[in-house]
This record gives C-alpha cells, sequence and structure tokens, in this order.
C-alpha cells in the first residue's frame, strides 16, 4: 500500500512514469507497506503464466526473498529507482521509509539494488552517486550505507503521523522493534 499523498506523472519518455509527493512527507515517514491487497506469485503460479504476463511481472514486480513475485495493488509498482533513493526499504521488513524530507513535485524512488533483482539493469537516475548498472550483488555492497540510511531514521517512524500505520500486518511498535533488531543483528553478524 502506497502513501495517500502520493500521484502518478509522466517522467520522461525514456523512464516512462514515476511516483511523486502530491504534499509535504516527512522524513521517517512509512511510504510503502506490504499489504494483505499485494498480489504474490510462488514459483508455481509463475509457471502457468504466459509471455505477456511474465513480461509484465518482469517489469513491474519485484522479488521477496522467497523469490515470489509481489505486483503492487496500487501504483507502488511506478515507483523509480535512484541510486539517491528518497524512501528505502530493508529486505524483510516489507515497508519503505522516507530517507529524507519530500515536498509536493518531488519524485518518489527507492534503490532497485535492495531488491532480489533476476537480472542487471542499466542505471538512467542522473545521480551525482549513479551506479551505472544496477545489480543483485549490489546488496553486500551496499547493505551497510543502507542500513545506516534506515537506522538515522528508525527513531522518527515513532515521532511522525504515520497514514499507513493500519496496514501494517503487526502494528508499528511491532514492526519497528523488527526493524531494530534486524539492525542489530546484522551489525552484530
Amino acid at each position: 500500500m502506497l502513501h495517500p499523498d502520493v500521484e502518478l506523472r509522466l517522467v520522461d519518455p525514456v523512464i516512462g512514469h514515476g511516483l511523486f509527493a502530491t504534499r509535504f512527507i516527512p522524513r521517517g515517514t512509512i511510504t510503502w507497506v506490504m499489504c494483505r491487497l499485494e498480489q504474490v506469485f510462488d514459483t508455481a503460479a509463475l509457471s502457468g503464466l504466459g509471455p505477456a504476463y511474465s513480461a509484465y511481472l518482469d517489469k513491474y514486480a519485484y522479488a521477496n526473498e522467497q523469490g515470489d513475485k509481489i505486483l503492487c495493488c496500487d501504483l507502488g509498482r511506478y515507483m523509480n529507482h535512484s541510486c539517491d533513493p528518497s524512501t528505502l526499504t530493508l529486505p524483510g521488513t516489507e515497508i519503505e521509509i522516507a530517507l529524507r524530507d519530500i515536498h509536493p513535485g518531488d519524485q518518489i524512488t527507492d534503490d532497485y539494488g535492495t531488491l532480489n533483482l533476476a537480472h542487471e539493469l542499466t542505471c538512467r537516475c542522473g545521480s551525482a552517486n549513479c551506479r551505472g548498472v544496477v545489480r543483485r550483488e549490489d546488496m553486500p555492497i551496499h547493505q551497510e550505507r543502507w542500513e545506516s540510511l534506515i537506522e538515522g531514521v528508525l527513531p522518527l517512524v515513532r515521532q511522525t503521523p504515520q497514514p499507513l500505520e493500519a496496514f501494517l500486518h503487526e502494528g508499528l511498535e511491532t514492526r519497528i522493534a523488527e526493524l531494530a533488531g534486524l539492525l542489530s543483528t546484522a551489525r552484530t553478524s
């Protein structure tokens, strides 16, 4: 489920569409949460789809840690990649958090390197930190930096109004504790 203050706009003919804030979204806001309306396609379901459906899922779905394809129930499928993302999700948490204040008209982006990519993607983000290519191998290379970014906004999650709180499976406090535990475990291993 995508934050309610987001709309779909054309970025340009090459990139296509993207998500843009319609109102101010403060740093620490949950901008997306995996909810019960998302479509999950496991390996068996994927094998029964034809090439047209497979191509659509390759473009608009992401793979979770189990290899299932997740298709967002709303416009979340149009979130573009940036090597300097405005939001980030930590694998296994099923929530995405604003890393910085997002102003009306700002594009809301994620780093696709945090997703379980099946193949390399040419990056067109235009960021000063652009990697040029987004790869599955980005996770171990950038994971510590990504975790540090999440850790920096985690305390703000409790202090920020959360329009998506009702869609968190276990509730906000449980999810924050889960995130903190994942970060703590990653730092000690």
